[in-house]
């Protein structure tokens, strides 16, 4: 019921929209709470596919590892599996205007301000976006794999995180888990970047401690497959900071919206001329999503919030010679202790 606790208090502190929003995503969580198993129960269980099985018990040695080693909490969350039939779990809804880079930003009392709204059905995620862009606005509606709601509930292995590679299995899992961990209400953006940097250096470090299973050849396998992620989104990060650049010089012109908005279509050229380039698709694959889909202020919007503080956390892991679990302890007390959580690392750095 806490769902519901936590709904019906924030939906106090807002205007009619906000607690029809919030109904729903309450509806949602009691829903996927009602469908949790016990993870023991579905390794159990002889109807269970045995690639799911395999999959599943990946997601609990990457927990066991991140509560172990990593020092992500543990608790009753990841002990329970919610199977979503192939389906993605959850829609996420980013808007931003045509002539800023900055995400709209929505206000919860208990995450603060986050740069999307997210939706249990699609139908309910693109009406959003049809609104949305009514007004004027760009967006971008992205499929959820997973999600955190940071210790309010005990949040479950949804069969959307065991999808893909070994590597990506880890990294979303250990991701999640750093949610539940710290959290800093109103800071979507060091908080998504920092989980994503625990979740892709973590995942690294565990299949190097591992192996991750199958053998040494798989074992090297993965691990190099982690890391190889790992330096994938670095380079793709460093790969956009110059078009942003030209993008926030232009946005800050004096030039007329219209302009503005002429000479944004030329620097999103450039950017898929040079992604198609520099990251090619690999032999009989499609290329990546964002050769694909249409760019605009949103997209790029997505990929700030979940990379745009990578080179800072960086600097703290260089300044901790790379020791993860000591780079996690640090940002807990700067969390838990501080008073400014954000200047005190900052601080740190400096030294």
């Amino acid at each position: 019921m806490r769902a519901l606790v936590v709904v019906a208090v924030v939906a106090q502190l807002g205007g009619c929209s906000t607690v029809t929003y919030l109904a729903q995503q309450g509806i949602g969580q009691l829903r996927i709470m009602h469908s949790r198993r016990r993870i023991t129960e579905v390794l159990g269980d002889p109807t269970v596919k045995a690639d799911t099985k395999a999959r599943l018990q990946l997601a609990v040695s990457a927990r066991a590892f991140g509560i172990e080693v990593l020092g992500l909490r543990g608790g009753d969350a990841y002990t329970r599996f919610v199977d979503t039939e192939g389906r993605p779990l959850a829609w996420n809804v980013w808007a931003a205007p045509k002539d800023r880079l900055r995400p709209v930003r929505h206000h919860f009392a208990i995450a603060g301000d986050v740069p999307y709204l997210g939706y249990f059905r699609e139908r309910d995620a693109l009406r959003k976006q049809a609104e949305l862009e009514a007004r004027g606005l760009d967006t971008f509606v992205g499929e959820v794999a997973g999600y955190s709601t940071l210790g309010i509930t005990s949040d479950p292995v949804f069969s959307s995180m065991l999808e893909g590679s070994p590597a990506h299995i880890v990294e979303v899992t250990l991701h999640e888990m750093l949610h539940g961990t710290l959290y800093l209400p109103g800071h979507s953006d060091w908080n998504e970047s920092l989980a994503t940097f625990v979740g892709l250096r973590g995942a690294a470090l565990f299949f190097a401690a591992t192996g991750g299973g199958g053998g040494a050849k798989a074992a090297k396998n993965v691990f190099l497959e982690a890391a190889a992620r790992q330096k994938q989104a670095e380079r793709f990060s460093q790969f956009l900071q110059p078009f942003v650049h030209q993008l926030e010089t232009l946005y800050a012109g004096p030039s007329s919206l219209e302009e503005k908005l002429r000479a944004r279509e030329v620097i999103f050229q450039r950017i898929r001329d040079s992604f198609v380039v520099q990251f090619p698709a690999k032999p009989g694959k499609k290329p990546s999503q964002f050769a694909r889909a249409p760019l605009n202020n949103a997209v790029l919007a997505v990929h700030a919030t979940y990379h745009g503080e990578t080179p800072e956390h960086a600097r703290v892991l260089d300044k901790l010679h790379g020791d993860l679990a000591s780079f996690i302890r640090l940002y807990k007390h700067a969390v838990n202790d501080e008073d400014d959580p954000l200047a005190y690392l900052k601080r740190y750095k400096s030294r």
